[in-house]
Protein backbone atom coordinates (compact mmCIF):
# COMPACT_ATOMS: atom_id res chain seq x y z
CA UNK A 1 0.00 0.00 0.00
CA UNK A 2 1.72 3.16 -1.20
CA UNK A 3 1.59 6.48 1.43
CA UNK A 4 -1.16 8.67 0.63
CA UNK A 5 -0.56 11.98 -0.60
CA UNK A 6 -2.07 14.97 0.52
CA UNK A 7 -1.53 18.07 -1.53
CA UNK A 8 -5.06 19.62 -1.93
CA UNK A 9 -5.45 18.86 1.85
CA UNK A 10 -2.11 20.37 2.73
CA UNK A 11 -2.88 23.59 1.25
CA UNK A 12 -6.07 24.18 2.78
CA UNK A 13 -3.75 23.60 5.78
CA UNK A 14 -1.34 26.29 5.16
CA UNK A 15 -4.33 29.06 4.26
CA UNK A 16 -5.87 28.16 7.86
CA UNK A 17 -2.56 28.69 9.47
CA UNK A 18 -2.91 32.09 8.56
CA UNK A 19 -5.95 32.98 10.27
CA UNK A 20 -6.28 29.58 13.29
CA UNK A 21 -3.41 29.13 15.54
CA UNK A 22 -1.18 26.32 14.60
CA UNK A 23 -4.40 25.01 12.14
CA UNK A 24 -5.40 23.15 14.54
CA UNK A 25 -8.60 23.50 17.74
CA UNK A 26 -6.19 22.31 20.78
CA UNK A 27 -2.60 21.67 21.58
CA UNK A 28 -0.70 19.97 24.32
CA UNK A 29 3.16 20.40 24.88
CA UNK A 30 4.18 17.16 23.08
CA UNK A 31 6.55 17.43 20.36
CA UNK A 32 6.82 16.30 17.11
CA UNK A 33 5.42 17.22 13.25
CA UNK A 34 1.84 16.57 13.01
CA UNK A 35 0.15 15.70 9.66
CA UNK A 36 -2.93 17.92 9.79
CA UNK A 37 -5.81 16.42 7.24
CA UNK A 38 -9.08 17.89 6.77
CA UNK A 39 -11.93 15.89 5.97
CA UNK A 40 -15.40 16.89 4.22
CA UNK A 41 -16.97 13.04 3.79
CA UNK A 42 -17.82 10.52 6.12
CA UNK A 43 -19.58 6.53 6.61
CA UNK A 44 -18.99 4.30 8.87
CA UNK A 45 -15.71 3.77 9.88
CA UNK A 46 -14.33 6.07 7.28
CA UNK A 47 -13.69 9.52 6.29
CA UNK A 48 -12.28 11.31 3.00
CA UNK A 49 -10.18 13.80 3.21
CA UNK A 50 -9.66 16.83 0.04
CA UNK A 51 -7.90 14.78 -1.88
CA UNK A 52 -10.29 11.70 -2.20
CA UNK A 53 -8.39 9.41 0.01
CA UNK A 54 -10.18 7.00 2.13
CA UNK A 55 -8.93 6.45 5.92
CA UNK A 56 -9.74 4.66 8.88
CA UNK A 57 -11.48 6.57 11.79
CA UNK A 58 -10.56 5.42 14.54
CA UNK A 59 -9.54 8.61 16.43
CA UNK A 60 -13.54 9.06 16.29
CA UNK A 61 -13.09 12.42 17.96
CA UNK A 62 -11.32 11.27 21.10
CA UNK A 63 -13.47 8.64 21.20
CA UNK A 64 -16.90 10.67 21.31
CA UNK A 65 -18.45 9.34 18.13
CA UNK A 66 -19.64 5.85 18.78
CA UNK A 67 -22.78 6.19 16.07
CA UNK A 68 -20.27 6.40 13.27
CA UNK A 69 -20.48 8.74 10.30
CA UNK A 70 -23.52 9.30 8.77
CA UNK A 71 -25.68 7.07 10.72
CA UNK A 72 -28.56 7.48 9.06
CA UNK A 73 -30.87 6.76 11.43
CA UNK A 74 -29.34 9.09 14.17
CA UNK A 75 -29.34 11.72 11.68
CA UNK A 76 -32.92 11.23 10.77
CA UNK A 77 -33.93 11.50 14.52
CA UNK A 78 -31.88 15.03 14.89
CA UNK A 79 -33.38 16.24 11.51
CA UNK A 80 -36.70 15.51 12.39
CA UNK A 81 -35.99 17.48 15.88
CA UNK A 82 -34.72 20.57 14.42
CA UNK A 83 -38.57 21.25 12.80
CA UNK A 84 -39.70 21.40 16.04
CA UNK A 85 -37.80 23.39 18.48
CA UNK A 86 -34.38 24.57 18.70
CA UNK A 87 -33.23 27.28 21.18
CA UNK A 88 -35.56 27.24 24.38
CA UNK A 89 -34.57 26.81 27.94
CA UNK A 90 -37.18 24.05 28.33
CA UNK A 91 -38.57 21.15 25.75
CA UNK A 92 -40.08 18.30 25.97
CA UNK A 93 -37.34 16.10 26.26
CA UNK A 94 -35.84 16.68 29.25
CA UNK A 95 -37.96 14.25 30.98
CA UNK A 96 -37.11 11.49 28.87
CA UNK A 97 -33.46 11.64 28.54
CA UNK A 98 -32.82 11.90 32.08
CA UNK A 99 -35.61 9.33 33.11
CA UNK A 100 -33.03 6.84 30.77
CA UNK A 101 -29.91 8.18 32.34
CA UNK A 102 -31.38 6.99 35.33
CA UNK A 103 -32.14 3.93 34.64
CA UNK A 104 -29.13 2.91 33.08
CA UNK A 105 -26.54 4.67 35.41
CA UNK A 106 -25.89 3.41 39.21
CA UNK A 107 -25.06 7.11 40.81
CA UNK A 108 -28.01 8.99 38.95
CA UNK A 109 -30.59 10.39 41.21
CA UNK A 110 -30.88 13.44 39.22
CA UNK A 111 -29.15 14.83 35.97
CA UNK A 112 -27.45 18.52 35.12
CA UNK A 113 -26.49 18.92 31.74
CA UNK A 114 -23.67 21.10 30.47
CA UNK A 115 -21.67 21.35 27.27
CA UNK A 116 -18.12 20.07 28.01
CA UNK A 117 -16.29 17.44 30.33
CA UNK A 118 -13.92 20.55 31.63
CA UNK A 119 -17.06 22.86 32.36
CA UNK A 120 -19.00 20.01 34.04
CA UNK A 121 -16.06 18.62 35.99
CA UNK A 122 -15.10 21.97 37.02
CA UNK A 123 -18.94 22.39 38.51
CA UNK A 124 -19.30 18.74 40.04
CA UNK A 125 -16.26 19.59 42.19
CA UNK A 126 -17.91 22.65 43.13
CA UNK A 127 -20.86 20.95 44.10
CA UNK A 128 -19.09 18.34 46.29
CA UNK A 129 -16.93 21.25 48.09
CA UNK A 130 -20.42 22.57 48.74
CA UNK A 131 -22.05 19.81 50.18
CA UNK A 132 -18.90 18.69 52.34
CA UNK A 133 -17.88 22.02 53.35
CA UNK A 134 -14.33 21.30 52.70
CA UNK A 135 -11.65 23.15 50.07
CA UNK A 136 -9.90 20.38 49.08
CA UNK A 137 -9.63 17.98 46.25
CA UNK A 138 -7.84 14.78 45.81
CA UNK A 139 -6.99 13.51 42.50
CA UNK A 140 -4.75 10.52 40.74
CA UNK A 141 -1.41 10.58 38.48
CA UNK A 142 -2.23 9.74 35.00
CA UNK A 143 -5.87 10.87 35.29
CA UNK A 144 -7.30 13.81 32.92
CA UNK A 145 -9.90 16.05 33.91
CA UNK A 146 -10.04 18.54 31.36
CA UNK A 147 -7.81 21.69 30.69
CA UNK A 148 -8.63 23.91 33.42
CA UNK A 149 -6.11 25.56 35.39
CA UNK A 150 -6.76 23.81 38.93
CA UNK A 151 -6.57 20.53 37.32
CA UNK A 152 -4.15 19.63 34.55
CA UNK A 153 -0.58 18.16 35.50
CA UNK A 154 1.50 18.37 37.73
CA UNK A 155 3.61 16.22 40.08
CA UNK A 156 3.86 15.77 43.78
CA UNK A 157 5.23 17.95 45.83
CA UNK A 158 6.65 15.23 48.18
CA UNK A 159 5.55 11.96 49.47
CA UNK A 160 4.40 13.13 52.22
CA UNK A 161 3.39 16.61 51.43
CA UNK A 162 2.09 15.27 48.07
CA UNK A 163 0.37 18.79 46.73
CA UNK A 164 0.85 19.10 42.44
CA UNK A 165 3.39 21.81 41.40
CA UNK A 166 4.39 22.61 37.93
CA UNK A 167 7.65 21.07 36.81
CA UNK A 168 10.18 21.38 33.44
CA UNK A 169 8.63 19.07 30.52
CA UNK A 170 5.13 18.07 31.68
CA UNK A 171 2.83 17.44 28.80
CA UNK A 172 -0.11 18.91 30.64
CA UNK A 173 2.13 21.92 32.04
CA UNK A 174 1.11 25.51 30.45
CA UNK A 175 1.80 28.84 30.56
CA UNK A 176 -0.53 31.86 31.94
CA UNK A 177 -1.50 29.07 34.70
CA UNK A 178 -2.72 30.76 38.09
CA UNK A 179 0.16 30.78 40.55
CA UNK A 180 -0.08 28.61 42.69
CA UNK A 181 -3.97 26.90 41.76
CA UNK A 182 -2.54 23.29 41.43
CA UNK A 183 -1.01 23.05 44.83
CA UNK A 184 -3.66 25.19 46.78
CA UNK A 185 -7.06 23.10 45.76
CA UNK A 186 -5.70 19.81 45.38
CA UNK A 187 -3.62 16.67 46.33
CA UNK A 188 -1.91 13.92 43.75
CA UNK A 189 -1.68 10.66 44.60
CA UNK A 190 -0.77 7.38 42.64
CA UNK A 191 -3.85 5.35 41.50
CA UNK A 192 -4.11 2.29 42.57
CA UNK A 193 -2.62 3.11 45.58
CA UNK A 194 -5.15 2.57 48.89
CA UNK A 195 -2.54 3.17 51.52
CA UNK A 196 -1.82 6.31 50.09
CA UNK A 197 -5.10 7.25 49.79
CA UNK A 198 -5.99 6.12 53.55
CA UNK A 199 -2.86 7.60 55.02
CA UNK A 200 -3.71 11.57 53.08
CA UNK A 201 -7.54 10.98 54.09
CA UNK A 202 -6.39 10.19 57.93
CA UNK A 203 -3.45 13.18 58.35
CA UNK A 204 -6.04 15.89 56.40
CA UNK A 205 -9.62 15.04 55.77
CA UNK A 206 -10.82 18.08 57.77
CA UNK A 207 -9.63 19.83 54.64
CA UNK A 208 -10.87 17.39 51.97
CA UNK A 209 -13.98 17.13 50.52
CA UNK A 210 -13.69 15.46 47.44
CA UNK A 211 -11.78 12.53 45.29
CA UNK A 212 -12.34 12.62 41.69
CA UNK A 213 -10.45 9.60 39.02
CA UNK A 214 -11.66 7.99 36.16
CA UNK A 215 -12.90 4.59 37.24
CA UNK A 216 -10.11 3.26 34.77
CA UNK A 217 -7.28 5.36 33.67
CA UNK A 218 -7.64 5.55 30.16
CA UNK A 219 -5.53 8.66 29.98
CA UNK A 220 -2.73 7.09 32.01
CA UNK A 221 -2.76 4.28 29.73
CA UNK A 222 -5.75 2.17 29.71
CA UNK A 223 -5.43 0.72 33.18
CA UNK A 224 -7.71 -1.42 35.19
CA UNK A 225 -8.30 -0.58 39.18
CA UNK A 226 -7.25 -3.78 40.83
CA UNK A 227 -9.37 -5.95 42.69
CA UNK A 228 -10.71 -4.24 45.57
CA UNK A 229 -9.45 -0.69 44.90
CA UNK A 230 -12.59 0.91 44.58
CA UNK A 231 -14.32 -0.56 47.38
CA UNK A 232 -11.25 0.58 49.39
CA UNK A 233 -11.81 4.16 48.13
CA UNK A 234 -15.39 3.74 48.29
CA UNK A 235 -15.47 2.93 51.87
CA UNK A 236 -12.59 5.59 52.86
CA UNK A 237 -14.85 8.38 51.02
CA UNK A 238 -17.39 7.01 53.37
CA UNK A 239 -15.36 6.71 56.78
CA UNK A 240 -14.06 10.82 56.03
CA UNK A 241 -16.77 12.49 54.29
CA UNK A 242 -15.53 13.04 51.37
CA UNK A 243 -17.59 12.74 48.15
CA UNK A 244 -16.39 9.91 45.60
CA UNK A 245 -16.77 11.70 41.56
CA UNK A 246 -16.09 9.56 38.82
CA UNK A 247 -15.41 11.44 35.57
CA UNK A 248 -16.55 9.03 32.96
CA UNK A 249 -16.38 11.50 30.32
CA UNK A 250 -14.63 8.90 27.91
CA UNK A 251 -15.91 5.52 29.56
CA UNK A 252 -19.49 6.73 29.74
CA UNK A 253 -21.74 5.22 26.98
CA UNK A 254 -18.65 3.86 25.99
CA UNK A 255 -18.13 0.87 28.07
CA UNK A 256 -21.89 0.83 28.63
CA UNK A 257 -25.20 2.42 28.93
CA UNK A 258 -24.70 2.20 32.81
CA UNK A 259 -20.70 3.59 32.38
CA UNK A 260 -17.33 1.89 34.00
CA UNK A 261 -19.60 2.17 37.19
CA UNK A 262 -21.96 -0.68 35.91
CA UNK A 263 -19.49 -3.08 34.82
CA UNK A 264 -17.40 -2.53 38.05
CA UNK A 265 -20.00 -2.61 41.15
CA UNK A 266 -19.00 0.36 43.06
CA UNK A 267 -21.14 3.45 42.84
CA UNK A 268 -19.75 7.16 42.87
CA UNK A 269 -21.68 10.28 44.55
CA UNK A 270 -21.82 11.95 41.67
CA UNK A 271 -20.28 11.07 38.09
CA UNK A 272 -19.82 13.08 34.78
CA UNK A 273 -20.36 11.69 31.58
CA UNK A 274 -19.45 13.45 28.21
CA UNK A 275 -18.20 12.60 24.95
CA UNK A 276 -19.77 9.51 23.73
CA UNK A 277 -22.89 10.98 25.60
CA UNK A 278 -24.66 12.35 22.31
CA UNK A 279 -23.13 10.01 20.07
CA UNK A 280 -20.35 12.36 18.68
CA UNK A 281 -22.28 15.28 16.51
CA UNK A 282 -22.98 17.70 19.36
CA UNK A 283 -21.49 18.80 22.27
CA UNK A 284 -23.10 17.90 25.70
CA UNK A 285 -21.72 16.78 28.67
CA UNK A 286 -23.83 15.65 32.14
CA UNK A 287 -23.43 15.90 35.97
CA UNK A 288 -25.12 13.16 37.55
CA UNK A 289 -25.65 12.33 41.41
CA UNK A 290 -27.43 11.86 44.77
CA UNK A 291 -30.41 13.54 45.36
CA UNK A 292 -28.88 15.00 48.58
CA UNK A 293 -26.24 16.46 46.58
CA UNK A 294 -28.16 17.99 44.01
CA UNK A 295 -30.50 19.53 45.94
CA UNK A 296 -27.65 22.13 46.54
CA UNK A 297 -29.00 23.40 42.92
CA UNK A 298 -32.60 23.33 43.72
CA UNK A 299 -31.73 25.54 46.98
CA UNK A 300 -29.40 28.05 44.82
CA UNK A 301 -26.58 27.29 47.07
CA UNK A 302 -24.53 26.28 44.20
CA UNK A 303 -24.66 27.85 40.43
CA UNK A 304 -24.41 25.71 37.39
CA UNK A 305 -25.40 28.15 34.60
CA UNK A 306 -24.85 28.36 30.56
CA UNK A 307 -26.90 29.58 27.80
CA UNK A 308 -26.49 26.10 25.80
CA UNK A 309 -27.04 24.01 29.17
CA UNK A 310 -30.20 21.41 28.32
CA UNK A 311 -30.10 22.64 24.65
CA UNK A 312 -32.77 20.37 22.93
CA UNK A 313 -31.06 19.60 19.56
CA UNK A 314 -28.55 18.19 22.28
CA UNK A 315 -30.83 16.42 24.29
CA UNK A 316 -32.06 14.92 21.21
CA UNK A 317 -29.17 13.25 20.19
CA UNK A 318 -28.17 11.98 23.69
CA UNK A 319 -31.74 9.96 23.33
CA UNK A 320 -30.93 9.03 19.96
CA UNK A 321 -27.55 7.65 21.06
CA UNK A 322 -29.01 6.10 24.07
CA UNK A 323 -32.39 4.13 22.01
CA UNK A 324 -30.05 3.13 19.36
CA UNK A 325 -27.72 1.65 22.02
CA UNK A 326 -30.81 0.11 23.16
CA UNK A 327 -32.39 -1.40 20.27
CA UNK A 328 -28.32 -2.99 19.20
CA UNK A 329 -28.72 -5.43 22.55
CA UNK A 330 -25.50 -7.32 21.50
CA UNK A 331 -23.74 -3.69 20.13
CA UNK A 332 -20.78 -3.64 22.95
CA UNK A 333 -19.77 -7.25 22.20
CA UNK A 334 -19.78 -6.75 18.63
CA UNK A 335 -17.74 -3.30 18.35
CA UNK A 336 -15.29 -4.31 21.05
CA UNK A 337 -14.51 -7.84 19.07
CA UNK A 338 -13.73 -5.94 15.75
CA UNK A 339 -11.37 -3.52 17.70
CA UNK A 340 -9.72 -6.53 19.61
CA UNK A 341 -9.11 -7.92 16.50
CA UNK A 342 -7.97 -4.71 15.07
CA UNK A 343 -5.12 -4.24 18.45
CA UNK A 344 -3.55 -7.90 17.55
CA UNK A 345 -3.11 -6.86 13.79
CA UNK A 346 -1.35 -4.00 15.43
CA UNK A 347 0.26 -6.52 17.69
CA UNK A 348 1.25 -8.67 14.59
CA UNK A 349 2.71 -5.82 12.52
CA UNK A 350 4.65 -4.71 15.02
CA UNK A 351 6.65 -7.93 15.85
CA UNK A 352 7.38 -9.24 12.43
CA UNK A 353 9.39 -5.84 12.44
CA UNK A 354 11.11 -6.84 16.02
CA UNK A 355 8.84 -3.51 17.53
CA UNK A 356 7.50 -3.71 20.82
CA UNK A 357 4.45 -3.28 21.31
CA UNK A 358 1.52 -3.72 23.37
CA UNK A 359 -2.37 -3.43 23.67
CA UNK A 360 -4.29 -2.31 26.28
CA UNK A 361 -7.42 -1.38 27.95
CA UNK A 362 -11.50 -2.33 27.53
CA UNK A 363 -12.56 -3.40 23.96
CA UNK A 364 -14.32 -0.32 22.76
CA UNK A 365 -11.67 2.36 24.42
CA UNK A 366 -8.13 0.00 23.37
CA UNK A 367 -4.50 1.69 23.87
CA UNK A 368 -1.43 0.81 22.16
CA UNK A 369 2.24 1.41 23.55
CA UNK A 370 5.58 0.76 21.85
CA UNK A 371 7.68 -0.96 24.75
CA UNK A 372 8.01 -4.90 26.12
CA UNK A 373 5.20 -4.79 28.76
CA UNK A 374 2.03 -3.53 29.97
CA UNK A 375 1.46 -0.48 31.34
CA UNK A 376 0.62 -1.21 35.20
CA UNK A 377 0.96 2.56 36.33
CA UNK A 378 0.69 5.85 35.33
CA UNK A 379 4.41 6.02 36.03
CA UNK A 380 5.17 3.55 33.52
CA UNK A 381 3.09 5.16 30.88
CA UNK A 382 6.74 7.34 30.12
CA UNK A 383 7.36 10.38 28.07
CA UNK A 384 9.70 8.40 25.54
CA UNK A 385 6.75 5.58 25.28
CA UNK A 386 4.45 8.49 24.54
CA UNK A 387 7.25 9.94 21.80
CA UNK A 388 6.98 7.06 20.43
CA UNK A 389 3.32 6.35 19.77
CA UNK A 390 2.75 9.92 18.33
CA UNK A 391 5.50 9.00 16.11
CA UNK A 392 3.09 6.30 15.39
CA UNK A 393 0.20 7.91 14.66
CA UNK A 394 1.67 10.04 12.99
CA UNK A 395 2.95 8.22 10.19
CA UNK A 396 0.00 5.52 10.40
CA UNK A 397 -1.80 8.87 8.94
CA UNK A 398 0.46 8.33 5.24
CA UNK A 399 -1.38 4.86 5.37
CA UNK A 400 -5.13 6.22 6.36
CA UNK A 401 -5.08 5.09 9.58
CA UNK A 402 -6.63 7.61 12.12
CA UNK A 403 -5.37 6.64 16.04
CA UNK A 404 -5.94 9.18 18.30
CA UNK A 405 -2.70 11.28 18.68
CA UNK A 406 -1.86 9.43 21.78
CA UNK A 407 -2.21 5.78 21.13
CA UNK A 408 -6.03 5.45 21.48
CA UNK A 409 -8.40 3.76 19.19
CA UNK A 410 -12.17 3.50 19.51
CA UNK A 411 -14.53 1.57 18.00
CA UNK A 412 -18.37 2.37 16.70
CA UNK A 413 -21.90 1.03 15.80
CA UNK A 414 -20.82 1.12 12.36
CA UNK A 415 -17.34 -0.74 12.21
CA UNK A 416 -17.46 -4.05 10.49
CA UNK A 417 -15.58 -6.57 9.00
CA UNK A 418 -14.27 -4.43 6.25
CA UNK A 419 -12.47 -2.05 8.58
CA UNK A 420 -10.75 -4.97 9.86
CA UNK A 421 -9.65 -5.99 6.10
CA UNK A 422 -8.65 -1.73 5.58
CA UNK A 423 -6.31 -1.94 8.58
CA UNK A 424 -5.10 -5.13 8.04
CA UNK A 425 -3.83 -4.37 4.68
CA UNK A 426 -2.50 -0.62 5.44
CA UNK A 427 -0.64 -1.58 9.20
CA UNK A 428 2.27 -3.19 7.77
CA UNK A 429 3.92 -0.52 6.02
CA UNK A 430 3.12 1.76 8.40
CA UNK A 431 4.74 -0.19 11.40
CA UNK A 432 7.68 -1.13 9.05
CA UNK A 433 8.19 3.04 8.34
CA UNK A 434 8.17 3.49 11.51
CA UNK A 435 10.55 1.20 13.10
CA UNK A 436 12.92 2.49 10.49
CA UNK A 437 13.31 5.68 11.59
CA UNK A 438 16.76 6.13 13.31
CA UNK A 439 17.06 6.69 17.03
CA UNK A 440 13.74 6.36 17.97
CA UNK A 441 13.16 2.56 18.45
Amino acid sequence: MPKLKFPQSQKVVQQIKHYMPGGVHYNFRYSGKETIIPFNKGKGSRVWDLDGNEHLDLFCKFGALIVGHCNEEYNARLNDYTTKVLSVDQCDLEGLVCEKIIHHVPSAEMVRFGLSGTESIQNAIRLARAYTGKPKFVRFQGHYHGNADNIMGGKPLSADYPAPVDYEGDFLGTDGRAPNILQDQSFLLPWNDSVALEKLLSERASEIGVVIMEPICINGGGILPVPGYLEKVRELCDRYNVVLIFDEVITGFRVALGGAQSQLGVTPDITVFGKALAGGSLPMSAIVGKKEIMQLYVDQKVIHAGTFNGYPLGLAAVLATIELIENDVSCYERMGNYLLQIGQSLVDAAKNVGMPMVVQGVPNVLIFHSQETPVSSPGDYNDTTKLRDILITRICKDYGIQFSKISRFYSNLMMNDTDVSFFQERIQEAIAESQRISGIF
